[in-house]
């Protein structure tokens, strides 16, 4: 019996010791596998063409009140296709927009028991032409988030508990977000940097909200190849005042439009996700996120579904060739 609550408050502690870490950051900057664009603004229309998904995540299926998180978003190269007007407003001038900006925009949710984000993220980038093939791109981003937490929910020993809040507190923050990236048709790397702007955190203590740094980088193997192709990739995730975490990830493309990736992270996380063309443009994702700290056995893991529309799914090769 006294073994047995012993695990418990283990596995307790250790739960709530990570929801306080997503507290301090959304969780789209733990999982941003398919919008790199959210870490790094420089990202912004680096596929050439417009790409847009909903997603559905739930963390450790099996605990009460355990993380979900809600994303659309969307990201492209403005002035590839035919659908836009060469004559329009941004082709004019010597900054020679056509075929360099790109613009995107997030809207997502995070529930985490009483704890919720509801914000916003909107990005543009700049891609400048290096040499045949290979481009170096500047990003900014500006994100708003709404932070709440609902004290109606809490359930304390003591309803006198001067350190717990009831009612509804909320709380409106806007910050931005810079970045670099160089990137051509085999490899890519960038570094960038979010909430750079100075902030304060007031709930029981002040506490000194620090700025998020991020670096990728990866290669492109059989690049021509119309069968498979692999491309393994890493990122190094310096968020607020945690630990250094480093994501690891292996990914196989299957004729281009379908893939399967494993991803390791220090955070002591596998993801396994695939990518799946459904039919033309659209298409279907599925991430399963196996966690190895001592919460394992007692849920389900992490399951994420997406659901997209990806216009570079026919004539990528085509888009690629003529703007560069």
């Amino acid at each position: 019996m006294f073994s047995s609550k012993i695990r418990a408050c283990t596995i307790l502690l250790s739960f709530f010791s990570i929801v306080n870490l997503f507290s301090q950051e959304q969780s789209i900057f733990y999982n941003d596998y398919l919008d790199p664009f959210i870490t790094n603004p420089a990202c912004t229309g680096a596929e050439y063409y417009p790409v847009a998904h909903l997603s559905a995540e739930k963390q450790w299926v099996g605990f009460t009140g355990s993380p979900s998180t809600f994303l659309l978003s969307g990201n492209y190269r403005i002035g590839n296709y035919d659908f836009y007007d060469p004559k329009g407003l941004l082709n004019k001038g010597p900054l020679q927009l056509r075929d360099r900006s790109g613009i995107g925009a997030a809207i997502f949710q995070d529930n985490n028991g009483p704890l919720s984000n509801t914000g916003g993220l909107l990005s543009y980038a700049y891609h400048l032409p290096v040499n045949e093939g290979s481009r170096l791109a500047f990003g900014l981003s500006v994100l708003l988030v709404n932070y709440s937490l609902n004290g109606n929910m809490l359930n304390p020993d003591q309803k006198d508990d001067n350190y717990l809040l009831t009612g509804n507190i909320n709380t409106f923050k806007v910050n931005f977000g810079t970045g670099l990236y160089y990137h051509n048709s085999g490899y890519f790397a960038g570094v960038s940097v979010n909430k750079f702007l100075p902030g304060i955190s007031n709930v029981n203590e002040t506490t000194k909200v620090l700025p998020s740094y991020f670096a990728m980088g990866g290669y492109k193997f059989n690049k021509k190849s119309k069968a498979f192709n692999f491309e393994p990739s890493f990122e190094l995730k310096k968020l607020g005042g945690a630990s250094v975490i480093v994501d690891l990830h292996a990914k196989l493309y299957v004729r281009k439009y379908n893939w399967i990736s494993v991803s390791y992270s220090t955070s002591q996380q596998i993801n396994f996700r695939l990518g799946l063309q459904l039919y033309k443009m659209a298409y279907f994702g599925y991430n399963y996120g196996l966690t190895l700290t001592n919460i394992a056995p007692y849920n389900y893991g992490t399951h994420e579904i997406s659901l997209g529309i990806n216009l570079g799914l026919v004539g990528v090769e085509g888009i690629r060739n003529r703007v560069e």
